[in-house]
């Protein structure tokens, strides 16, 4: 729960919708389904100020309060940079409280850093400057004047009844600048007699009485957290002999193999691991202080590459596997699976057992400190590390696009709404064949400025040129061994998040990329690893330039593959208006090199990506998709909706086309459940953006072109943010369909939304809520997370 009405991230501001909420429980035996009924909200009645009268039951805070935040409050505070930096995933978050500097926000200097490793103890949040949201030491009535989250949740249980006027939604405006962070509880009262409507859950329906009593009778005993033995518990391992083959793996004495852990370190440091023998385990790889079988000390660099040596005042450290026992949140969740037979996998691959390869150009032991991977690791054989990233492409992407913030990073407006990625065969990748290109230094692979950028894409194009006279085939692009799927991946940008899925998703998509191992490298490093979020906007700033210009190297490899002539009119398709500037820095080198690729001269683009989809094959594509067809089927909106096909391929039609005029009035990301009896399945629909460039950041809305703006429809969840639920009965399908198709104006949508959206001051909210979360776990479960509310029913930018 927030003290704060608005957050501005990386440099751009973003509103910030706050929850806090305290949760009914999830449906006891979930298959599949989950009743509405099972959901208590408040009535209009119920939402008064509360009693002052204390129960003498005390709350668990494990079984009881925790469960509550999970289910009502980490939609906005499970993240770095989350309102007023209160974090309440877990109890340690809790402790901290919260503090005034948002990293994300405009700030020339650096702020402190405010990710969870950053400290080790309550007191050295405090020396930070994070100030508690909790009271403990006093009386019952004292820990409840003086506690900043009670007194915020219990301004809200006066003034959010269902139907709660939305004035207040005014402060959810991305172009406020204002951050209302009181530190004590004498400046808190003060805001919330100037602003009663600021309480929680801001903006959306009061708690309910049980709820609120849950909170209440917790916070006036002294916010008590967990026992030892329930920590105990929470951190038990369901098969440590497993853990313990992995980490000796990481841990090997063999240099080589140090050089490989850390590497791989680097690489999947923010991501979720699975491991398959530990069932319902998760995991993280850090670096601690101590060694297997003993509790881990994390070493909290700001920066994988940082010296973990001198941060910690050791002499050694070890890789561990963390467990996680904090909730995960969808925004930034995404996996790493691995099962013990992978440890030969990668002992092969990174030839651990041979030696083949090693050595020739780097050091076994090269140093911290450098965001230069492509030198740093250069003893590992480069086809080694470029196979990790493939066959783990989606892990690394997800990196880029689900970084550990609330809401993203400006970087995000360097790439378009949705577009397809492929990857380069190591056998043709001219950064693989010869990782130093013909460069006479290493620092001119990852420099980003303007001219060194020019530098490394010629010599490039120079190294390919000489390697592959006549050009790229079609076998230059890597296929997945015909079963990977992280061969071909769909990314989609909603505002500021970004996410990404395998195959051939949403229909043909604005722009294509092909990414070669160097520029991958290049890519990852710039906007994760090496990625400082807390110091100030030149970092952000210099982080969306560079972007930009690996986009352009993305998107110019693909086009390498049609003929010469073809080329440069996709280019300037693919980027118009004040983009032609940035198009000027970024040389389209090799833009007269052959190409061994014969395509039809009706549609150039569209035969090859035809071409690519028969040499992938659909095990790798996902192609055919039903929702997104490229040939629609005759079929009228207004036709008897009567099963989950018919409705599938009624929306089908609406699908992937440019010019509809309801397109750019939806927002990015609308979750629907369809319901036909006790059935019931979940879309998104989503919003694809169209814009003349991407090398714009003010004038991003003067370019948009949203009569090229489309809409794809995917049947599950994409995202963890939701703009607007949408509850519908399939005998409404066909008005539904009918009346979006319908809307021209944005009184017309809003007018839709009022008819078939659940408003956040609807009195539904929280119980749809509760069930779409629900349903995600259930459905799709280690890849679900609790779902955000940031930009839920908000004004989008």
């Amino acid at each position: 729960m927030s003290l704060s009405l608005i957050c501005r991230h990386g440099g751009f501001t973003l509103a910030c919708v706050w929850a806090l909420a305290l949760p009914i429980a999830l449906s006891a035996a979930f298959a599949g389904e989950v009743s509405l009924e099972s959901a208590s909200e408040p009535s209009a009645a119920s939402v008064q100020a509360p009693s002052s009268a204390v129960s003498i039951e005390t709350p668990d805070y494990v079984n009881d309060v925790q469960p509550l935040f999970n289910r009502r409050c980490i939609a906005c505070h499970g993240c770095l940079g989350s309102p007023c930096n209160v974090k309440l995933d877990s109890f340690p978050g809790v402790e901290r409280g919260g503090f005034g500097l948002n990293p994300y926000s405009n700030h020339i200097g650096n702020y402190p850093r405010t990710d969870m490793d950053a400290a080790d103890s309550v007191q050295a949040w405090r020396d930070k400057g994070f100030y508690p949201i909790l009271a403990d030491k006093g009386s019952a009535a004292e820990n409840l004047d003086q506690s900043l989250l009670y007194l915020m949740v219990e301004a809200g249980m006066s003034h959010n009844g269902p139907g709660f006027a939305r004035d207040a939604l005014d402060d959810l405006r991305p172009d406020r600048f204002n951050a209302v962070c009181p530190s004590s509880a004498a400046a808190l009262k003060a805001e919330l007699n100037e602003n009663p409507a600021i309480g929680m859950p801001f903006g959306l329906p009061a708690l309910t009485q049980p709820q609120f009593k849950t909170l209440k009778d917790w916070v006036a005993v002294g916010a008590p957290g967990p026992s030892e033995a329930q920590k105990k518990a929470a951190g038990t391992i369901a098969e440590p002999e497993a853990i313990a083959r992995w980490e000796a793996f990481f841990n090997q004495d063999d240099k080589r193999a140090q050089l490989v852990s850390r590497y791989i370190f680097e690489h999947v440091f923010l991501a979720t691991i699975l491991i398959d023998e530990s069932a319902g385990d998760q995991f993280r790889l850090v670096r601690s202080k101590t060694p297997p079988g003993q509790p881990v000390e994390i070493i909290g660099t700001g920066l994988p590459y940082d010296d973990p040596y001198s941060d910690a005042n050791v002499d050694r450290f070890w890789y561990r596997l963390e467990k996680l026992t904090a909730p995960p949140v969808q925004k930034n969740h995404f996996l790493w699976t691995l099962s013990l037979d992978q440890i030969d996998h990668l002992t092969k691959l990174f030839a651990l057992d041979s030696g083949n390869g090693w050595g020739k150009e780097g050091e076994l032991k090269p140093g911290w400190g450098s965001d230069n991977a492509l030198k740093v690791f250069a003893a590992i054989p480069a086809e080694s590390r470029y196979r990790f990233m493939l066959e783990n492409s989606a892990v690394v992407v997800g990196g880029i696009t689900y970084g550990p913030v609330c809401n993203g990073q400006i970087a995000t407006y360097a790439v378009k709404d949705q577009f397809w990625v492929f990857f380069l065969d190591p056998k043709y990748d001219p950064s693989v064949q010869e990782p130093m290109l013909g460069l006479d230094s290493w620092d001119t692979l990852m420099d980003r400025s303007v001219f060194g950028n020019a530098d490394y894409l010629n010599a490039f194009a120079t190294t390919k040129e000489k390697l592959f006279p006549k050009g790229w085939s079609l076998d230059a692009v890597w296929d997945g061994d015909g079963e990977d799927r992280n061969a071909w991946l769909t990314v989609l940008r909603h505002e500021t998040n970004v996410s990404v899925v395998k195959g051939a998703q949403g229909g043909m998509p604005r722009s294509l990329w092909l990414i070669s191992f160097a520029g991958f490298e290049r890519m990852y490093y710039d906007t994760v690893a090496g990625f400082a979020y807390w110091e100030g906007d030149a970092l952000k700033l210099e982080t969306l330039l560079f972007f930009n210009f690996l986009r352009q190297s993305f998107e110019d490899n693909f086009l390498t593959l049609l003929p010469p002539e073809d080329r440069k009119s996709i280019r300037h398709e693919w980027t118009q208006g004040i983009g032609t500037i940035g198009l000027a820095a970024v040389p389209f080198a090799g833009e007269a090199q052959p190409t061994q690729v014969e395509v039809s001269g009706d549609d150039p683009l569209m035969d090859l990506v035809a071409q690519l989809e028969r040499r992938l094959g659909r095990a790798i594509s996902g192609l055919p998709d039903r929702l997104n067809p490229q040939q629609k089927p005759k079929v009228e909106l207004d036709a008897s909706v009567t099963s989950f096909d018919d409705w599938e391929t009624a929306i089908s039609t609406l699908t992937a086309i440019e010019g509809l005029s309801f397109v750019p009035h939806l927002p990015s990301v609308i979750m629907l459940r369809l319901n036909h009896g006790d059935e019931h399945r979940v879309y998104s629909l989503i919003a694809n953006r169209a814009y003349k460039s991407q090398y714009t950041l003010v004038f991003q809305n003067g370019q948009s072109m949203p009569k090229k703006d489309t809409m794809s429809v995917y049947s599950t969840l994409v995202n963890g943010f939701p703009n607007l639920f949408v509850d519908l009965d399939l005998k409404h399908a066909s008005s539904f369909l009918v009346g979006l198709s319908s809307v021209e104006t944005k009184d017309d949508w809003s007018a839709f939304k009022r008819r078939f959206g659940i408003l956040r001051n609807s009195k539904d909210f929280w119980s749809f809520y509760d069930w779409i979360n629900a349903w995600n776990f259930a459905q799709r479960g280690d890849l679900a997370g609790w779902l955000d509310l940031t930009y839920y029913d908000a004004p989008e930018t």
